[in-house]
């Protein structure tokens, strides 16, 4: 679905300039574990010694790539309190009562054609992202 949601703001996003990146699973394995990569985010470049280790590693990984902008990403069972991410638009996808309600939108696939689903999403983040009150509030850091 990120690839989709990336593709989608490639295309639509005219101030992106096509920059939109869909940060896979394996994107940010790959850079959890090479430090060329982590050394081009700004990272350390010591990769965890321990397999306690990686838990926390991975957070910062998404993270620092979180921070670079222009990211879709989606790492399930990685709390959003946990990473260290500022004016983020949150989507949920699945049913209501079990998404939570920290979530900028709410897509429940059983009412809607899965197909659908990336393109809605992107929209409604261009939406907010071009909101006027949204960008007032940024600018005044209104928390």
């Amino acid at each position: 679905m990120i690839r989709e949601i990336a593709n989608y703001l490639n295309e639509y996003d005219d101030d992106g300039d096509g920059r939109w990146l869909p940060a896979t699973p394996e994107l940010i394995e790959k850079i959890l574990r090479d430090p060329n990569h982590r050394r081009l985010l700004g990272m350390e470049e010591t990769t965890p010694s321990a397999e306690a280790e990686v838990p926390f590693e991975t957070r910062k990984t998404i993270s620092a790539i979180g921070q670079r902008g222009h990211v879709v990403l989606s790492y399930p069972g990685v709390p959003d309190r946990e990473l260290d991410l500022a004016n983020t638009f949150h989507a949920g996808i699945g049913d209501p009562a079990t998404v939570g309600n920290d979530c900028h939108v709410i897509l429940n696939p059983k009412r809607m054609d899965e197909k659908c689903i990336a393109h809605v999403i992107a929209d409604v983040f261009l939406e907010w992202l071009h909101c006027e009150m949204r960008q007032k509030a940024s600018i005044y850091d209104i928390r």
